[in-house]
């Protein structure tokens, strides 16, 4: 098959990794190509793996009408001089313009790949309903919807033509290459006794982290530290929080880290706080590295953690239950131990590569 695989943004998070991992995948036995915004991180991995690509520089995330006019009528000409026989669209910019340049230029298979929607995000109810409205007429004119999770899918059957064209794909991860717990925190410069608690994430507001940080506060472990490895618009606001609440000594924003999720074992505990989440690909890697995870029952993780069995949830906003979860693993490592490893085996036996692209690959060909 000619498949054009497309995302709005070539930085390299969730749905960029996805988009890698299906891309190389399915470059093996057929002709792919990658569209995106930019020349990020993702387009200089596909580079990397002989994955043809295309970049529109005016493709971003931020609305506006004049360069989304132009963009649709770019992807327009593109997919009327490619042909291809699929178009698999990822984030909802791109779903938007993409899922109607494909309707219009004839295109047989087009796919949505929903990794979560806008509107879970803190806005007003009427940016809300106008979000929703958008999702709608990407429903309408795609063919298949794959939703990463099952709160995806129970989110997406409720707009108009979602209960009829939705499957679940969830994501998968393969093996990560993981520095051992000793060359781990001497890159990241974190002493040996220390006790860590370590979170890998865009310094976005929807990642929940000034709840964390606050919580930090509230901890009175002997040598704690909390790490967090990541860059994002945030960073200023924390690093004001981190000042006004007196933390220097205790939490650390060591911004990108290239092949962050290879640093797990420097970490004594994962957190991931997040506000609002699809199905986490860093859950994923951490229950693959062996971790001790806390995260917010959210979206899709408790199909990923069952509370006191892979790990523990807590409830999002809430620093005073993380510093309490924190508590209870520093105080019992067996049950500690015992999550992550129960985590570690549930991971590899539900959420692997192999089985999230040969239900990608399937729902394809269907």
């Amino acid at each position: 098959m000619k498949i054009l695989i497309a995302i709005t943004k070539s930085n390299y998070g969730g749905a960029q990794r996805y988009v890698y991992d299906v891309a190389t995948s399915l470059s093996k036995t057929n002709d792919v190509t990658v569209l995106f915004g930019g020349q990020g991180l993702l387009a200089q991995k596909l580079a990397g793996a002989g994955v043809q690509t295309i970049s529109i520089p005016e493709l971003g995330r931020d609305m506006s009408i004049a360069k989304d006019i132009s963009v649709f009528f770019r992807i327009l000409k593109i997919l009327k001089k490619e042909k291809p026989d699929a178009l698999i669209l990822n984030s909802s910019k791109i779903g938007g313009v993409g899922s109607l340049a494909g309707r219009i230029a004839g295109i047989r298979k087009i796919l949505f790949v929903a990794h979560g929607f806008a509107w879970n995000e803190d806005r007003s109810f009427v940016a809300k309903t106008f979000i929703r409205s958008l999702y709608s007429l990407i429903f309408l004119f795609s063919t298949k919807i794959i939703a990463v999770s099952d709160a995806i899918r129970a989110q997406g059957s409720r707009l108009p033509f979602g209960k009829k064209k939705i499957v679940v794909v969830k994501n998968g991860v393969g093996p990560v290459p993981l520095l051992d717990r000793a060359a781990a925190r001497q890159t990241l410069g974190i002493p040996e006794n220390a006790f860590v608690i370590g979170t890998i994430a865009e310094l976005h507001p929807i990642k929940g982290l000034s709840y964390a940080i606050e919580a930090a506060s509230l901890i009175s472990i002997p040598e704690f530290q909390y790490v967090i490895l990541g860059e994002g618009e945030l960073r200023a606001d924390l690093e004001k929080q981190i000042q006004e609440e007196r933390l220097g000594g205790k939490v650390f924003l060591k911004g990108f880290v290239k092949d962050a999720a290879s640093y797990m074992k420097a970490f004594d505990i994962f957190l991931l706080p997040s506000l609002s989440e699809a199905l986490g690909y860093v859950v994923l890697e951490a229950g693959q590295a062996g971790a001790s995870v806390i995260a917010t029952s959210v979206g899709g993780i408790p199909e990923v953690i069952e509370n006191e069995r892979t790990g523990l949830l807590i409830r999002p906003k809430s620093p005073k239950e993380i510093a309490n979860a924190v508590k209870l693993l520093y105080e019992n490592k067996e049950k500690a131990d015992l999550f992550a490893k129960n985590l570690h085996e549930s991971v590899l036996k539900d959420f692997s590569l192999e089985k999230m692209l040969s239900e990608t690959e399937k729902a394809l060909a269907d």
